[in-house]
């Protein structure tokens, strides 16, 4: 089962690094858009397969055509050619998966799934056949996409950042310190 969404673990397996360059990465506002769903970080796949394209790019133009390079070797998701309207045919048979099957996908936490406060309470989108709990994967994938928000805030107009940095801060009021205070009332 394959879910475009990759959690940090994923993607420093994928690039060999380990989860504390990641952090220090995403608070270094350096590597691909990242997204928070609730307290998760995660990554969209095509997000992260247009930063290796970019840094392959960049280490390009650093070293020129004959040195030796370090090559990216990804596989963006194939693109299906979309059918003639005359081919096009509504797909009955939608496949649900068990809540054990997402959590292997999409690589968040369990009680989320199987959980039914957790799962009333985020809206995740579930079928309940006949005391089974079902999870059609596009409707998680949507869902997914509907309730992340990205994690980079974007940088502010410059017509906004000017005005910003012309208002000087006010200066706090400096509070006394005790041994001042006792000073002042001996008189000293």
């Amino acid at each position: 089962m394959h879910h475009p969404v990759m959690t940090e673990r994923q993607v420093a397996a994928r690039w060999k690094v380990s989860l504390k360059t990641m952090r220090r990465w995403r608070q270094d506002k350096v590597g691909p858009v990242w997204y928070k769903l609730f307290h998760h970080v995660r990554y969209h796949e095509a997000d992260v397969f247009d930063f290796e394209q970019q840094s392959a790019q960049h280490w390009l133009t650093i070293l020129g055509d004959r040195e030796r390079v370090p090559r990216v070797v990804t596989h963006p998701p194939k693109e299906i050619a979309a059918p003639k309207d005359q081919d096009i045919q509504p797909d009955p048979a939608v496949h649900y998966v068990s809540a054990k099957e997402v959590v292997a996908a999409t690589g968040l936490p369990g009680h989320l799934f199987q959980n039914r406060v957790d799962r009333g309470h985020k809206r995740i989108p579930h079928l309940m056949l006949v005391g089974n709990l079902r999870f059609s994967m596009e409707a998680i994938l949507q869902w997914e996409l509907a309730n992340s928000v990205p994690g980079i805030a974007p940088e502010p107009p410059p017509a906004i950042a000017a005005a910003e940095t012309d208002n000087q801060p006010e200066v706090p009021v400096r509070i006394p310190r005790w041994y001042e205070v006792a000073r002042e009332q001996a008189g000293g």
